[in-house]
């Protein structure tokens, strides 16, 4: 650092802190718009195929987000009380604003409670609320319904579910689409000036209505969370859908930030309490760590830079990094005072900031070139989290620098703080016992560190990234419980759509034969066919040519239903899904109205015709496209499944399902959700090579550069990649998937690790320059530098062990596994790290 710079630092603190207050205050103003984006939205890839399929099934069938909430009441279901307690609940439900609709077992059709015929269903059609309805034939009619069983009504008939399905948000449904468009449309080709403009303007434009949906979908769940709970004196009540899993990981993810912060503040005080005894170097790392962080939250929000599920850790991890940058410069100080306690307190800044200057900027430039490397994923969160830790860890460096000398010289010494202070002229015993080890024995520790690396390899080649929702929460939580109960007793929770594509008809070759060819049409041209059909809807009926319009009934025809059946029977048999809906299921329902038998091309047409028009967005539309020639499948995965290995199973399906029904793989396609989120988590993984070795690159040159030696420069990124190692090679052992945020574990590791790595090889030289001694230049460092380094990793792996606390798993695992990663770390920097010194820098 110049001396100028350093002179100036010093000597003018009340400048310095002025400054430093003028920009807390500014960034109080950016906070007001600091936000989470938990949206589902957040937890896809923007530019995954599966993405525009999955918004273009939801338009073409009317699909949307729905909640469930399940209803088992101290009655039995079917007696009055119970009937009652579930239409108020009902009712209450449907009036919440953002509600589109409320289905439940008191809505739909009753075909046999009497048997009606067909000619007169749609003017008989009853349901629960008929007075006229028998309960005991209703509870028997849908304890068999292959339509309501598992789905409304559980097998043991003691539990529904009521399927609250939320408005949608055409604004942001239009928003969303338009920047859709030029993302595809940048893909095709470069972008004009006027192009790139349009697409910023649709960028921002969605990124300003974001938090206004956000808190749109939580007041709602809110609402209805809170009409929950005002019935579970009456009833057991769970809740579940993928909303409610958006709003829970948003909700966990601010409580966690909380906690963090005020479960972290108690335990780092007692830490670094335990280490210096002095208030003044207790107060300095969480002033800085504290600025830092606010800075940093001012910033984002500024920026409208909303952090996600993946970016979450933010915060822990920038109060750890610019704490570790206070404790080093402490460290320094208080090593100057023990050698010349009569120094000017001015002359020792001076010293303090000149000395670890450089170590520190190295350090913060080694930690972005990490963070920087995740920008190669090309996964939008995954990129975000990388550019927003670069820039908090320059951040944190130009605090830490501003704010020391300032805070050293306002703040009183305090008992403790001059003379000879604890850990300034003591080396901790466990430090100097690998000093020891290190000095005598670094063939050993070679052997060993090489005998480690082959165990961690082994563990990684059995590193996944297969988990589900419900293991991201604690078995005590609301949504861990509500997906567990829908799963045992309604069918499975998370959706998987499949979509069976039919080519153009196939003319009249196949009339003759209507279970014949699946993709002829036996009708042949539908609109003449339509003509001279003998079988249409009877006049009147209001299931007819008007109630269907843009619905070709003449395109369903036996074949089609059959193929459709079979596909439903090999999803059924699958022991991952649960409950599946389809084409098939109306076929089903109209066989108990054809003596069992599978209807006739013209029985089917009777039908679809004499569906009424309350009931065809529950029976038909869903699962049929005429003008796509297109049918869809309805999945509900069951999440709770332990043997459930998401990437498996979907690739099973592509491969199993066309070759079962004999038709091309083309012809079939797979989205919801279930596609979605195995898309990310597979995008993460396959991208953890590029990012990893773009990590490990970068540090490698930043340290040839810094240590002008590329033997050097191997020698400080061996440690930490063998930490890094380590801790994803036991993850594989114990079969401990990677998620959405332990994904990131080895870049976060290698980039702090190696900064007790700079740290040591700059006072290495300096040490090994004195008398050319490897070994006793390893023990001088060990009794030195060795205090900081020891001090910084303890507190780190306090402060990343408090988020074990969290009720969201992700966070938890990331929280002990960095602390178990920061432990290993530390051994490699004090065993590993000398011992290769020793080895290659002997006399």
């Amino acid at each position: 650092m110049p001396h100028a710079l350093t002179r100036f630092l010093v000597h003018y603190p009340g400048l310095i802190a002025l400054v430093l207050l003028l920009l807390a205050a500014s960034a109080g103003l950016g906070a007001r718009h600091f936000r989470i984006d938990a949206s589902s939205d957040a937890l896809v890839v923007e530019t995954d195929p599966a993405l525009a399929t999955w918004r273009a099934m939801n338009a073409r069938y009317g699909g949307g987000d729905f909640l469930v909430v399940t209803f088992e009441p101290a009655s039995p279901l079917f007696e009055e009380d119970a009937l009652e307690t579930l239409d108020a609940l009902r009712g209450e439900l449907a009036a919440i604003d953002g509600v589109d609709s409320v289905t439940s077992l008191l809505d739909v059709p009753l075909l046999r409670s009497p048997p009606v015929p067909l000619d007169a269903l749609s003017a008989s059609v009853r349901t629960l609320r008929a007075p006229d309805t028998d309960r005991a034939l209703a509870k028997a009619e849908l304890l068999n319904s292959p339509l309501f069983r598992n789905l409304l009504l559980s097998p043991d008939g003691n539990t529904t579910a009521l399927q609250v399905t939320l408005a949608r948000d055409f604004a942001y449904e239009e928003k969303l689409a338009a920047r859709q468009r030029w993302l595809e449309r940048a893909l095709e080709h470069p972008l004009t000036p006027e192009e790139a403009e349009a697409r910023d303007r649709a960028r921002a434009d969605l990124d300003a209505y974001k938090p206004i949906a956000a808190g749109r979908q939580a007041a709602l769940v809110n609402a209805v969370r809170r009409t929950v709970e005002r019935y579970r004196g009456k009833a057991t009540l769970h809740l579940a859908g993928v909303p409610m899993i958006a709003d829970d990981m948003l909700r966990f993810v601010r409580s966690d930030l909380e906690r963090f912060g005020l479960g972290v503040l108690a335990l780092l005080i007692g830490t670094l309490s335990l280490f210096f005894r002095s208030l003044r170097w207790v107060v300095i790392p969480l002033a800085n760590a504290a600025l830092t962080t606010w800075l940093m939250v001012g910033l984002l929000g500024a920026l409208g830079w909303p952090i996600t599920v993946i970016s979450s850790n933010f915060a822990s991890l920038l109060i750890i990094i610019s704490m570790s940058l206070a404790i080093h410069l402490i460290v320094r100080f208080r090593e100057l005072e023990a050698l010349d306690p009569q120094q000017d307190l001015l002359a020792r800044l001076e010293d303090t900031l000149r000395s670890k200057f450089w170590p520190c900027f190295f350090t913060a430039v080694t930690t972005m070139v990490a963070f920087g490397s995740l920008v190669t994923s090309g996964i939008v969160p995954v990129v975000d989290f990388g550019w927003m830790m670069t820039l908090g860890v320059a951040l944190a460096l130009l605090v830490t620098f501003l704010l020391f000398p300032v805070a050293v010289r306002l703040l009183p010494a305090g008992a403790g703080a001059t003379g000879t202070p604890e850990g300034a002229g003591k080396t901790p015993a466990s430090v100097e016992a690998l000093a020891q080890l290190t000095a005598r024995r670094p063939g050993l520790l070679l052997t060993v560190s090489l005998f480690l690396t082959g165990a961690a390899a082994l563990g990684i080649s059995r590193l996944d990234v297969e988990n589900s929702f419900i293991d991201y929460f604690a078995s005590d939580t609301e949504i861990y419980q509500g997906m567990s109960y829908v799963d045992q007793k309604l069918g499975g929770t998370t959706p998987l759509d499949v979509l069976i594509d039919f080519p153009a008809a196939a003319g009249l070759a196949a009339a003759g034969d209507p279970f014949g060819d699946p993709f002829g049409d036996p009708f042949g041209d539908p609109l003449s066919a339509a003509a001279d059909d003998p079988f249409g809807a009877p006049e009147g009926l209001p299931g007819g040519e008007e109630a269907l319009r843009g619905f070709d009934r003449y395109w369903v025809t036996p074949a089609r239903v059959a193929l459709v059946e079979e596909a439903e029977a090999f999803l059924n048999a699958q022991p991952e899904t649960g409950k599946v809906l389809s084409l098939a299921t109306l076929h089903a329902l109209a066989k108990d109205f054809n003596d069992g038998r599978p209807l006739d091309a013209a029985e089917l047409t009777l039908v679809l015709g004499a569906i009424p028009p309350t009931f065809q967005e529950t029976l038909l539309t869903p699962y049929v496209s005429t003008e796509a020639s297109q049918v869809r499948l309805a999945v509900r995965m069951l999440e709770s499944d332990r043997s459930l290995r998401r990437d498996a199973f979907l690739k099973r399906i592509k491969a199993e399902l066309p070759e079962a029904l004999g038709i091309d793989p083309e012809r079939v396609t797979l989205t919801g959700m279930t596609v979605l989120m195995n898309n990310m988590l597979q995008s993460l993984f396959n991208s953890q090579r590029n990012t990893l070795l773009a990590v490990c690159g970068g540090i490698l040159l930043t340290f040839i550069l810094l240590f002008r030696s590329l033997s050097l420069g191997v020698l400080a990124l061996l440690p930490n990649v063998l930490a890094a190692a380590l801790v994803l090679g036991l993850m594989g052992v114990v079969g401990l998937p990677l998620d959405l945020m332990t994904i990131t574990i080895a870049a976060i590791v290698i980039g702090i690790g190696v900064d007790d790595t700079i740290h040591y090889l700059h006072r290495y030289r300096e040490e090994f320059a004195r008398d050319q001694d490897a070994r006793e230049a390893v023990l001088r460092c060990h009794r030195s530098i060795g205090h900081a380094i020891f001090f910084t990793s303890v507190t780190v792996m306090a402060g990343f062990s408090v988020l074990g606390l969290s009720n969201f798993n992700p966070t938890v695992y990331f929280g002990l596994l960095t602390a178990l990663s920061m432990a290993l770390a530390l051994l490699a920097n004090l065993t590993l790290l000398p011992a290769l010194l020793i080895l290659t820098h002997r006399r």
